[in-house]
């Protein structure tokens, strides 16, 4: 058995190692292969920052590379423990929240016809479909955690790596988090009172803030349990689309085809409702990037493809089959209005007892698209500071739970600020728009990396048709909302770029003060102690 100092075949850098040299005399080798197929090159003495989990060099114990200076050590890492059912679930259950049961209207009214508007749907669940393939490759490239971050890393460098993970995770993380607590909040208590009877905001509040730090404390504490949480509420959700699917077929069986025999009738061509419509419809079918950001848990990456296959289809088709029974039962009028769709559906084929049946299943959607955004989030910014974006603080793994502690930690405490400020729904509306900009960017990286690491494996190389075409609907997206709120749409890029000083300083260390370097590095370490981290 070779020793953990022993450089085998498939382990050997360049520059004059050897199979089966000790690594303890190895002389410094000029590059280091990591496991993505990049080769370092050897970093002045001391140096840091190469990802440990990308060498693939074995080191033993506290102990430095000499390939790439780097130190080295047997470090806590996260639990592999995602399989393919837990993945199709995870895509499923983030992509699936409140919006195809209470919001489908914001289609209706930009499209104006039953017809058009099941057309959108469809053409919404194929282009993400097409963004989710690009992703496949890039997975497949880089099979670890981070998404987007690690992609735009690859391509771009450290600068807009950095100014996905302080957009996506640092503004807006916690701002929607909050916003599906708060609808969490909502649709609970409808369960139990009529909206005059309604508890006051202190209430809700309360309650918003005591699931959060609950799901957190799962999250932390039971990271098996999470995932099967997220499986249950995710066959729960499919259950409560069906049963909409199924009112909307015993309508059209009863003979009822004036709502949907409209058609294209009256459809409206104006581009810029259009541009809004198509916003709202590829929001809705977001969240199909979130195994790409845990895909160094999955145990077997290569499942990918089959992993967003099955998800994607279910999606697809429970959503496009949804929004045809909310056409049948319901006239346009009531499709353009601002009520909740799905409680409206139920009261109208099952009475009272149907508003209380969705009204939980708006709640229990909330709630594991809740879980499963949290997961998300905390296994990028965990990775963020794997990788240097973030302060070392972030990459922190609990011993014992294997979970990324601080990361959790850091969103429990944004969580509760943002929910006890409450009224966020407005400032986030126009926000959107800016996270389609980092997918866009994330296709474009693939065409980079195309002719600038033609060397890294590539298990599947996808046609150029997919990262094409999610880079023109990204850029359309992007575009378009300036026409309607561009001094919004103006806000959140210039929070953007207020991202590019913090990164040259706090990242790179361009005019960092050296008592800013030994404060982050004592915090850490007393982190660590406290946390039993490492």
């Amino acid at each position: 058995m070779e020793s953990d100092t022993t450089i085998t075949k498939d382990t050997a850098p360049s520059g004059g190692a050897e199979v089966g040299q000790d690594f303890e005399n190895l002389e410094v080798a000029k590059n280091c292969y990591h496991a993505d197929g990049e080769k370092q090159e050897v970093l002045p003495s001391g140096a840091t920052g190469v990802d440990d989990n990308d060498i693939k060099i074995n080191v033993p114990d506290n102990k430095t590379c000499e390939a790439c200076q780097c130190q080295h050590s047997q470090k806590v890492t996260l639990k592999k423990n995602i399989t393919t059912l837990h993945g199709v679930c995870l895509i499923v259950g983030t992509i699936i929240g409140s919006g195809i049961f209470i919001s489908p209207n914001k289609v209706s009214k930009t499209v104006n016809s039953p017809a058009m508007s099941i057309c959108v749907w469809i053409a919404g669940g194929a282009l993400s479909t097409v963004g989710a393939i690009t992703f496949v490759e890039l997975g497949l490239m880089f099979p670890q955690n981070g998404g987007v971050m690690i992609y735009l890393r690859k391509a771009f460098g450290g600068c807009l790596s950095f100014l996905s993970c302080w957009l996506i995770h640092v503004l807006l993380g916690g701002l929607r988090r909050a916003i599906g607590f708060l609808i969490f909040g909502k649709y609970f208590w409808a369960v139990f009172y009529d909206p005059p009877d309604a508890p006051p905001d202190w209430a809700n509040t309360l309650l918003c803030i005591f699931t959060a730090w609950c799901i957190i404390g799962i999250i932390t504490v039971f990271p098996d349990l999470t995932l099967k949480v997220i499986d249950v509420v995710t066959f729960f959700k499919l259950f409560s689309l069906g049963l909409v699917i199924m009112l909307g077929v015993v309508h059209l069986c009863q003979g009822h085809t004036e709502n949907i025999a409209v058609g294209f009738r009256n459809t409206s061509w104006e581009p810029q409702l259009w541009g809004e419509g198509w916003n709202s419809v590829l929001w809705a079918y977001s969240g199909w990037n979130s195994i790409s950001i845990m895909l160094g848990e999955v145990k077997d990456p290569s499942l990918l493809p089959k992993i967003i296959a099955i998800s994607m289809s279910i999606v697809t088709t429970l959503y496009v089959m949804a929004i045809i029974s909310y056409h049948t039962v319901l006239p346009m009028p009531v499709m353009r209005s601002n009520q909740p769709l799905a409680s409206i559906l139920a009261k109208e084929k099952m009475g009272g007892s149907g508003e209380v049946i969705f009204a939980v299943s708006v709640a229990v959607s909330t709630f594991g698209n809740a879980v499963t955004a949290l997961l998300a989030s905390s296994r990028f910014l965990q990775a963020g500071g794997a990788t240097n974006i973030l302060p070392s603080c972030f990459s922190l793994i609990s011993k014992r739970f294997r979970s990324p502690i601080f990361s959790l930690l850091y969103l429990v405490v944004g969580l509760t600020i943002f929910i006890a400020i409450g009224n966020v729904f407005t400032f986030i509306n126009t926000a959107s728009f800016t996270s389609f900009v980092f997918i866009t960017l994330s296709a474009v990286a693939l065409l980079i990396m195309r002719k600038t690491k033609p060397d890294i494996p590539r298990p599947i190389k996808v046609s150029l048709f997919f990262p094409i075409a999610t880079i023109l609907m990204g850029t359309y997206l992007f575009i378009v909302p300036w026409f309607t709120n561009w001094d919004m749409c103006a806000l959140w890029m210039l929070l953007t770029l207020a991202g590019v000083p913090i990164y040259f300083v706090c990242v790179r260390g361009y005019f960092r003060p050296a008592v800013f370097v030994r404060v982050s590095q004592d915090f850490t370490k007393l982190l660590q102690k406290l946390l039993n981290a490492e």
